[in-house]
């Protein structure tokens, strides 16, 4: 072999010999999200947050990385670390859970301010979980203040929005147990009214006394500034009515279309004449509203 070629191999040789020693010290792949969410899951929270760091790593975009790095950081008690994971996740995708888990890891560090500033921006976002909010651990430093027991109020409005909301509650004269009568003090029918839904929903169950049966939803709908109510019998009849309060009385309207196809106009009212008895009057007009007929004259009697 000539000198030439002897060099030639010589410098091959070493070339692939630096190549094999750096391969052989390259770094490992990250893990896949699987493994170390099983790890989060088994509650191994140093190898978790080394896998999930591994993860920010190859995929910095991902809040929900970011998010389980910083819960592990906080279960391992590194509060600092887990502020600066859970920021990165919120800054990618504002979720108001991460915001309260940021807030928790702030009221751990001491920061008082930090976490109530961000347990008021999870409110701001949607989060409404009061009882997490009162029975959390992380948030025990908070306890005695005055400022938390504010967001504790707010929590319980945001959870429940119609609890504390006086147009929401303008048709409860209706909720209750009934005895129906017609105008002539005949049976027509028994009646419950109900509160769902977190108080949002009055739900009607209906039934008569000569057969037919049917439901209501009615609900005041804080988009429109209207009351509305969804009317579904046994006889597939359907009305959609919208309305509100005027004094006493809940009054709605619709517009029913016929088995023929024509269309007519119904007014609908509910009088509140005390606490245990209520009026409801169903009318109809074939001539756009300029004459009206009565369809229904019933009494509430509450039950006792």
């Amino acid at each position: 072999m000539s000198s030439r070629s002897l060099m030639r191999a010589s410098i091959g040789g070493l070339l692939l010999a630096v190549g094999f020693a750096a391969a052989s010290h390259a770094a490992p792949p990250a893990p896949s999200a699987p493994a170390a969410d099983a790890l989060f899951q088994s509650g191994k929270w140093a190898e978790a947050a080394e896998a999930y760091r591994s993860l920010t790593e190859a995929e910095p975009g991902s809040g929900r990385y970011w998010n389980r790095l910083g819960a592990c950081r906080h279960q391992l008690a590194d509060y600092q670390g887990a502020v600066a994971a859970y920021r990165k996740a919120v800054e990618i995708g504002g979720n108001p859970q991460v915001m309260y888990n940021l807030g928790c890891s702030y009221a751990r560090l001491g920061d008082r301010d930090r976490a109530l500033e961000w347990l008021n921006k999870a409110l701001d976002g949607g989060f409404g979980s009061p009882e997490q909010l009162g029975g959390d651990a992380d948030l025990a430093s908070l306890a005695g203040d005055a400022s938390f027991k504010t967001l504790l109020r707010r929590a319980e409005k945001v959870a429940r929005p119609c609890v504390g909301t006086p147009e929401h509650r303008q048709f409860d004269f209706w909720i209750g147990e009934w005895d129906v009568r017609t105008s002539q003090g005949q049976p027509a029918g028994d009646s419950t009214i109900q509160l769902i839904l977190g108080d949002c929903i009055l739900l009607e169950n209906w039934t008569g006394r000569v057969g037919g049966s049917g439901k209501s939803f009615n609900f005041y709908n804080s988009g429109t500034g209207k009351w509305q109510q969804t009317w579904v019998d046994d006889r597939a009849g359907v009305t959609e009515y919208v309305g509100g309060l005027v004094e006493r009385e809940m009054r709605f309207t619709a517009t029913a279309i016929g088995a023929d196809g024509a269309a007519s106009l119904k007014k609908l009212t509910f009088f509140n004449q005390g606490p245990d008895q209520v009026r409801q009057l169903g009318e109809n007009s074939a001539d756009q509203g300029k004459t009206w007929t009565v369809d229904y004259d019933l009494t509430y009697l509450r039950k006792k």
